[in-house]
């Protein structure tokens, strides 16, 4: 193996005679080098995006909610809760109201009628769940250069606003800048909540006797959130819904955000719930849609970039084919010295994976340098709004997305030398003689 191995090196050295194919191969060595780099950062970027999303999402929504199919309240809620905390320990449970609503500005025009969802949550126990605090904003200029410890303290003071009336008939609410704006409000501004239309009222939604004035600002960075819901405590849900069967959830958060599939799966399986009537959900199944998108678009992603490393592909096996043509005496020699056939393939086989391996180890380094350029740099102007909660690029490598990229790319080099290599192993010494 010493020998083979001298030669593929010697090979790989340009000569004046075949500077043709030295050059084609570099370029083939910059082709995978690229390819690779572009498929790191790429996966990376994917990564980030992912992580982010689920970050913000997790954040702002149970993990795990229990419906009750009948209003009226959770039935045996204290045996219920028993059973979520013998099971899922560590785990956060807070009660809260999600329901539909239409609702207008105080002082704005009549015909500026915005559908949204009021949630009505139990500040008390948010108001101990970080992740959900740093969606607050209490609207002053000086917020966001406050340290995170005194954003947090203070946000969970304007939690507990929520409260209490801000006068009577007058709940306080949160709500997005996004949606504050179109609806033509401000801190201290008045919503009047509408009464669903019905058909004995006609097609004329009617205001309802408690009103909303904003008392701060809830903000994740996602629009479908953002621009659809109002945040306010449950006690005031039922006079926003005059008339309507309320049914309580219980919004579940445990420690892994991830594991909230299968625990909504355990969950169904419980008789506890099972016989009392509950829809049980997880925020991944609600959003299953949405990491679907994202799994195929990595998918796709990878199989695009994956083409640059393809093209390298053509130009190695060219590089390769020129190569075994133009060493043919060299090779005839060999052999009638007694070398074998597998040494001369694996010549050739040891000039691909060398290449490959080359392009591989410096397309992973590249990668990663770009990758932690745009994770620590703003070198792209990103837009507010595209990723939820940072105005930077998310980058997060994913080990296992590197050694799928790096395999895939030693897998294509290697196709490369097949060729080449039997075409040497195909070579009569008696014929390299002649016409080398």
């Amino acid at each position: 193996m010493r020998l083979e191995l001298a030669i593929c090196l010697r090979y790989l050295r340009s000569s004046r005679s075949d500077g043709a194919i030295s050059f084609i191969t570099w370029v083939a060595l910059l082709g995978v080098v690229l390819g690779v780099a572009a498929l790191v950062v790429a996966m990376a970027v994917m990564n980030g995006y992912q992580t982010n999303l689920v970050r913000v999402m997790a954040s702002s929504l149970p993990h795990v909610s229990l419906t009750p199919v009948r209003s009226g309240g959770i039935q045996d809620e204290a045996r219920l809760l028993e059973t979520l905390r013998e099971r899922y320990h560590p785990l956060t449970i807070s009660p809260y109201l999600m329901q539909e609503s239409l609702v207008r500005a105080a002082a704005g025009a009549r015909d500026s009628i915005q559908g949204v969802m009021i949630r009505g949550i139990e500040p008390k126990v948010e108001s101990e769940i970080p992740e959900f605090l740093a969606f607050l904003d209490d609207g002053s200029e000086a917020w966001k250069n406050l340290p995170q410890a005194e954003r947090q303290r203070r946000a969970a003071e304007m939690l507990r606003t929520l409260e209490n009336e801000a006068e009577p008939g007058v709940a306080p609410v949160l709500l997005s800048r996004s949606l504050a704006r179109k609806l033509g409000v401000g801190l201290g501004g008045r919503l009047i909540p509408l009464e669903m239309p019905n058909a004995e009222q006609g097609f004329s939604p009617m205001p309802v006797a408690q009103q909303l004035t904003v008392v701060g600002y809830f903000e994740t960075g996602l629009t479908m959130l953002d621009e659809l819901v109002l945040v306010t405590h449950r006690k005031f849900v039922p006079a926003l819904m005059p008339g309507k069967a309320l049914a309580e959830s219980l919004g579940i958060r445990i420690a892994n955000p991830l594991d909230a599939g299968q625990v909504a799966r355990e969950l169904r399986a419980l008789s506890i719930i099972g016989n009392h009537g509950y829809y049980v959900y997880s925020w991944l199944e609600s959003n299953k849609g949405i990491f679907q998108v994202i799994r195929m678009q990595k998918v796709m992603l990878f199989l695009v970039l994956m083409l640059i490393v393809v093209i390298a592909f053509f130009g190695m096996m060219s590089a390769l084919t020129m190569m075994v043509t133009d060493k043919t005496k060299e090779i005839a020699v060999l052999k009638s010295l007694g070398a074998k056939g597998t040494g001369i393939m694996m010549i050739f086989l040891g000039q691909g994976l060398l290449i490959g391996f080359a392009g591989t180890v410096l397309g992973l380094g590249l990668g990663l340098l770009l990758s932690g350029a745009l994770d620590t740099f703003p070198l792209i102007d990103i837009p507010p709004g595209v990723y939820p909660g940072t105005d930077k690029v998310p980058v997060q490598v994913a080990w296992l997305d590197l050694a799928w990229v790096a395999g895939g790319t030693m897998v294509v080099c290697l196709a490369a030398t097949i060729l080449p290599a039997r075409k040497a192993l195909a070579l009569q010494p008696v014929d390299g003689l002649r016409y080398g």
